[in-house]
């Protein structure tokens, strides 16, 4: 029924507990590829250990490094009508497979299934990441993932299961230089896909001082940003009515780089405001105590600072503007 890709590179303790996890579930039938992306010999011998203890653990090989080739390779052998996710330093708790299978086939209007997260971590100063995470717990309906999408991220990759046929609709993973999962769920998002978050944490999330997300380039602000854009501005020039006027709050320099991708992919920028007072001459700066009427703004936020997002929707919500019919959140 479901098939499990658990890529791999550089293991550490946690893999033998990763793959543990699956073994241990209450749902038995599932397949699980371990990829190796290149793996260290470490790796290679616990995957082939685990093999033989295991009929259901198969190993594949993908040489062309870098997680989106490996999850790409793994796709490529899927034959269950549903895929999940895991990494080598996560641990999914044992009804995982069974919750999250029993949501997508008693819901069939439901794409991709996904659950809140526990936040596991011994570095220090990873308190952002622990409110991110937090973050995420909190959005669960396919309207919340839908409003919130271009402010981050909304669900932990590891912790999805998704239709296989998705793929065959929407395509494999982006290879570029990309963060592959958001690429992923906004290009699904944007063909129509419906995502669901099961409101109770169904893995436990590792982080470590190697996770890609906190080393490689493709996980930067700028690579989430750049993939946020070209979505964000399909997304408004299918809902925005001409007759309104799209105002960008964040006149910063980084705000007007922001536009400025959203420009290039056709939204027209009316202007800027602000919740600073500002004196900018270099845009069409507009105060934002102008910006009352929802007839005649859209905005976009694009100001990444924590708390600026709930202030605007706060802000803006008391004036009777509607998050997703006049304004969205996407910084």
């Amino acid at each position: 029924m479901i098939t499990i890709l658990l890529p791999f590179f550089r293991v550490r303790n946690e893999f033998d507990q990763a793959i543990d996890s699956i073994v241990n579930q209450t749902f038995g039938q599932w397949e699980l590829l371990l990829v190796s992306n290149n793996g260290n010999p470490e790796g290679l011998e616990i995957a082939a250990s685990r093999m033989k203890e295991d009929s259901r653990i198969k190993l594949i090989h993908e040489p062309q490094q870098g997680i989106a080739h490996a999850l790409n390779a793994g796709l490529k052998h899927c034959n269950t009508p549903y895929v999940a996710r895991m990494d080598a330093d996560d641990f999914s708790h044992p009804e995982r497979l069974q919750k999250q299978l029993d949501y997508l086939e008693k819901n069939p209007d439901i794409d991709v299934v996904s659950s809140q997260t526990i936040f596991s971590s011994d570095i220090p100063g990873s308190e952002g990441f622990a409110l991110f995470i937090d973050w995420q717990n909190h959005i669960i309906t396919p309207e919340e993932h839908d409003l919130q999408r271009f402010i981050e991220s909304p669900m932990a990759h590891p912790t999805i299961m998704f239709r296989r046929e998705l793929i065959d609709n929407y395509g494999l993973y982006n290879t570029g230089p990309v963060p592959e999962d958001y690429e992923m769920w906004l290009r699904w998002m944007d063909q129509g896909a419906r995502f669901y978050k099961i409101p109770e944490p169904l893995l436990t999330w590792h982080d470590h001082s190697g996770r890609l997300t906190r080393t490689h380039d493709n996980y930067s602000r700028e690579a989430f940003y750049h993939v946020k854009a070209l979505y964000l501005s399909k997304w408004l020039l299918r809902n925005v009515p001409s007759e309104k006027k799209i105002v960008v709050c964040g006149s910063s320099r980084n705000g007007r780089k922001r536009a400025a991708l959203l420009k290039e992919n056709g939204v027209e920028i009316f202007g800027f405001t602000d919740v600073k007072k500002r004196s900018n001459r270099q845009v069409n700066f507009i105060s934002i105590e102008e910006i009352t009427q929802p007839e005649t703004w859209f905005l976009v936020n694009v100001i990444n600072s924590r708390g600026v997002g709930e202030a605007i929707r706060k802000h803006f919500s008391a004036l009777g503007f509607k998050e997703g019919r006049d304004f969205i959140l996407a910084g």
